[in-house]
């Protein structure tokens, strides 16, 4: 297997395995033990704090599910784009949970070690979350089915 096809095999685990089946022990054979995850504004290090955010996650969404889209691998990089569906069951920026499906939708790239996850950079659509909770957003028509 070339590494190209290493890096498509990781990150499509990383969804399956990790974050959809919870089988975070599995993480120390996908990504490095001082791997960087780059969330927005925020620079967490290490493995330790790798699981703890795929944790919060999980606690957040108990159900979800993600669906990887599209995986590209070229060199020591990779992207995916996935949707991941799940129940709004917590309270998301202060705003009471909803019982409503929500659909996010993220694009996130990686850098690779070998054939391990060293680096990775996460968009993902905050703005659309919030407005499928029923938040008005100021300047934004209201999400169509936001009052279901």
């Amino acid at each position: 297997m070339s590494n190209v096809d290493a890096h498509a095999a990781t990150i499509h685990r990383l969804y399956e395995e990790c974050l959809n089946q919870g089988r975070t022990d599995l993480l120390p054979e996908l990504v490095t033990a001082n791997v960087v995850n780059h969330t927005g504004s925020n620079e967490q290090r290490g493995l330790a704090a790798f699981e703890q955010g795929m944790q919060q996650v999980r606690a957040m969404y108990p159900d979800r599910h993600f669906t990887v889209d599209d995986v590209l691998a070229n060199g020591d990089k990779g992207a995916a784009r996935w949707t991941m569906v799940a129940t709004n069951t917590v309270p998301i920026l202060g705003v009471a949970p909803t019982g409503r499906q929500l659909t996010n939708h993220g694009v996130v790239f990686y850098r690779f070690e070998g054939v391990k996850i060293a680096e990775v950079w996460i968009q993902v659509d905050q703005l659309g979350v919030l407005r499928q909770i029923g938040v008005q957003i100021p300047g934004l028509p209201a999400k169509a089915g936001a009052e279901r």
